[in-house]
């Protein structure tokens, strides 16, 4: 139960807890004060009630670092919507990389990013595994072609045998990094493609490329001999995504359809 309490030097008693988490925090007729009662350790760890707590009132462990700064109580001070549109549309599938590997600092930002990530329930099973290794890589790329080419799928299969022959690696496009997304949590897709979204778009604002990869997602959820011999990974494989430094530029943004939207005219 990482929410433990009430700190009543610091409470106010402004009953701002109750609002955030009307579950487990109520005001006490006889004490005269908000208590925290959760004799079943329900508590999902959201942390909405210490970040909505304007005293610092709420005791808590082990829920790692709590952030704070100005602009937290209103995010549309830190960016535009024009320059966090432009920053959105110009996030492109990158397939070329330098040959450099990304610092383990850097990584770490990525992935620190990721953790904010919204999740249903606030569940936070996700795990990943990091595959710097160049050989690991190139095995894992060739057996994903072998197993796509065993499909007999006309979309691929001529052009990977091809590729093989020429030492083409088609599937991570010899990035530096490959990122997969796993869990034991069967019910995990949303929430691992909403951490990969917002790890890519912080990767872009750090200098790097990244591409979601589909079809190494297919093939290491169909064969569990790849998936724990080489992968080292049990469990739900959810997303894989590749990393690095690009070498490919785009000049403009491509264009995109509308979204079929319905309602919206009714609207002023």
């Amino acid at each position: 139960m990482p929410v433990i309490g009430i700190d009543y030097e610091k409470c106010n008693d402004c009953q701002i807890c109750q609002n955030a988490c009307w579950r487990y925090f109520r005001r006490d007729s006889e004490l005269k004060r908000m208590v925290f009662d959760d004799p079943n350790h329900y508590c999902d760890s959201c942390g909405r009630c210490i970040a909505r707590c304007k005293s610092d009132a709420i005791l808590y462990e082990n829920l790692g670092e709590f952030l704070t700064y100005e602009e937290v109580q209103d995010p549309s001070k830190l960016i535009s919507y024009e320059t966090l549109h432009k920053f959105m549309s110009a996030k492109r599938s990158i397939r070329g990389y330098k040959k450099k590997k990304v610092p383990r600092e850097i990584l770490q930002k990525v992935l620190d990013s990721m953790k904010y990530a919204p999740t249903g329930g606030n569940i936070r099973t996700l795990r990943c595994k990091i595959i710097s290794d160049e050989e690991k890589i190139k095995t894992l790329s060739g057996l994903i072609m072998d197993g796509i080419i065993a499909t007999n799928n006309l979309t691929y299969k001529e052009r990977f045998i091809e590729a093989k022959k020429s030492g083409v690696d088609t599937i991570f496009f010899d990035a530096p990094h490959v990122f997969i997304i796993y869990s034991n949590n069967p019910g995990d897709a949303t929430n691992s493609t909403i951490a990969i979204t917002y790890g890519m778009f912080s990767a872009q604002s750090l200098g790097l490329g990244s591409c979601w990869i589909g079809l190494a997602h297919g093939v290491l959820s169909a064969s569990k001999e790849i998936r724990e011999k080489v992968a080292g990974i049990r469990g739900y494989i959810w997303g894989v995504f590749i990393l690095g430094y690009p070498i490919q530029k785009y000049y403009r943004v491509p264009p995109r359809p509308d979204i079929k939207t319905k309602g919206l005219d009714e609207l002023e």
